[in-house]
């Protein structure tokens, strides 16, 4: 089946992550000799240009699975800085507490957001902070990780500057969850040993979907 990339300039930090924009005539094939396969990576969207129906790539790169449904995807991306006070607070929408800070708030009812990429870039200053825990991004409220992991000596434990790129787990689908925002999360709280000044930037891309 024929298929056309999309060239825009804008989309280019999504196809460096595999995560690319196609069309076609018809309805995409699933599998290892599938559509966009090598070249779509999970997340990828496809339109089918006769039927105008919308498929998301829920599969992986060598293989993609084309699920229809989500309806119409609209993009977004936030950016934000993580203050010294709410790198170490352990209060509710601060990095010390169990749901972490909220990245990108919940949507509503009957839409769920789709992670592309995020950056978290600590920003050494005097000292690196002590305790803390592994850091993903996860769904909101408790939810599971939709990303690897980096370690607290690796982020805001570290005595250097840490940017940190966060993309979503390739190696199995991952199920999307209606009304859920996406977090940054640390596993155990990082603490304040005297000194420290740092501060976490944060950038992050997204599609909100119609389920």
């Amino acid at each position: 089946m024929a298929f056309m990339r999309n060239s825009v300039a804008s989309q280019k930090s999504l196809s460096e992550n595999g995560i690319m924009t196609l069309a076609g005539v018809g309805a995409p094939v699933s599998g290892t000799s599938g559509t966009g396969v090598g070249i779509a990576g999970p997340m990828s969207t496809y339109t089918d240009v006769t039927n105008f129906n919308k498929y998301f790539n829920t599969g992986t790169l060598a293989s993609p699975i084309w699920t229809q449904g989500f309806g119409t995807a609209v993009a977004g991306q936030l950016s934000g800085q993580i203050s010294v006070a709410n790198i170490i607070g352990v209060g509710v929408g601060q990095f010390g507490h169990a749901n972490g800070v909220v990245l990108v708030p919940a949507p509503a009812a009957g839409k769920a957001l789709i992670l592309t990429e995020a950056v978290a870039s600590y920003k050494f200053v005097v000292a690196g902070y002590t305790g803390g825990g592994n850091v993903t991004v996860n769904w909101g409220a408790g939810g599971a990780a939709l990303t690897g992991l980096v370690s607290a000596a690796n982020f805001a434990g570290a005595a250097a500057d840490k940017p940190v790129l966060f993309v979503p787990l390739a190696t199995v689908a991952i199920p999307l969850v209606a009304a859920a925002s996406l977090n940054l999360v640390a596993a155990a709280a990082f603490t304040q040993p005297g000194t420290a000044a740092g501060v976490i930037n944060w950038t992050v891309s997204y599609f909100i979907v119609t389920l």
